[in-house]
């Protein structure tokens, strides 16, 4: 080696690693918060599915709030972590049914752990986007009465049974009650007029469906509303009727998308009004198209077939 070609090499050395150093510290000043090829801004960041998925820096509904608590039994899971989006809208929700209807709390279950990830009571709740709320309950006098300290199922007389007795798990006491069908439309209502999420589904037994739907048609509301309802309100086929519950699930935000969010089934719901318009001139783009694409939640990489 020529004399003289470590000591040129040297000052190289340095500044590269003196650029390794800069760029540690930055991620250390940032909170490690560099996701799949960008850095995002520390709020929650939702990866990959509902059924496959988790959650960074969730964000954590707190015991008990305007309009809602978490019952005890799900405190002690610890399962109250959620994307910032959803958890806002939850609290959004239950404070507009308490205003609407006062004495209304929401009892607010399993939404995903602080990581996310597996859980061993679901198939879904992975990544943030997933929230099990209670439903609405009168007692016997006719008033609201607080969530149950357990979930317990709506029977075609609305009357609730009292929980089963499930293996390592204590229910807290129980008091009849009766499904509220105005307090649980409100809360369909508001979460579908959230302009801060978008719902993807709401699981319901189809008996409460029904139910909800009816009474929303016999007190007029909005004809736009009741079609995103009618869409939304699925009792699944796949796992238990939900009669004693309702599951939210919410699409990916757009930021959260493009670090490694992803929706499964149907992009987003939508109300079939193309299929009425007159022809456009043949140099205007279709309007399901051009609707897709002026979408908050449209993804260029979906092809889309014009037929």
């Amino acid at each position: 080696m020529p004399a003289g070609a470590w000591t040129r090499r040297e000052p190289r050395r340095a500044s590269l690693l003196g650029r390794l150093s800069v760029i540690a510290t930055l991620a250390t000043l940032l909170g490690g918060c560099i996701g799949p090829g960008l850095l995002t801004d520390g709020s929650s960041v939702a990866l990959g599915t509902f059924n496959r998925g988790h959650l960074r820096r969730g964000r954590r509904l707190l015991p008990q709030g305007d309009g809602y608590v978490i019952p005890q039994l799900w405190q002690d899971r610890g399962a109250n972590f959620g994307t910032d989006e959803m958890v806002a809208a939850i609290r959004r929700a239950a404070r507009r049914v308490a205003r609407e209807y006062p004495g209304a709390m929401l009892g607010v279950a399993d939404i995903s752990r602080k990581g996310g990830g597996d859980s061993e009571l679901h198939r879904s709740h992975e990544n943030g986007h997933d929230a099990d709320l209670i439903w609405y309950a009168l007692g016997e006098d006719g008033k609201p009465v607080a969530p149950a300290d357990s979930m317990p199922c709506y029977g075609p007389g609305l009357w609730a049974t009292p929980p089963h007795e499930t293996p390592g798990v204590t229910f807290g006491a129980f008091s009849p009650r009766r499904f509220d069908v105005r307090r649980n439309w409100a809360l369909v209502r508001a979460l579908l007029l959230d302009p801060e999420i978008e719902v993807q589904y709401l699981f319901i037994h189809a008996r409460l469906r029904r139910l909800l739907l009816d009474y929303a048609r016999d007190h007029k509301e909005d004809e736009e509303l009741l079609d995103r309802a009618e869409a939304l309100l699925k009792q699944p086929g796949d796992s238990l009727p939900h009669d004693d519950h309702l599951h939210l699930r919410i699409y990916c935000s757009p930021t959260d998308r493009g670090l490694g969010c992803r929706d499964n089934g149907p992009l987003r719901w939508w109300r079939k009004t193309y299929k009425y318009m007159p022809p456009l001139p043949s140099n205007r783009p279709a309007p399901l198209l051009s609707r897709l694409t002026a979408s908050r939640y449209f993804v260029p990489s979906v092809r889309l077939r014009e037929h």
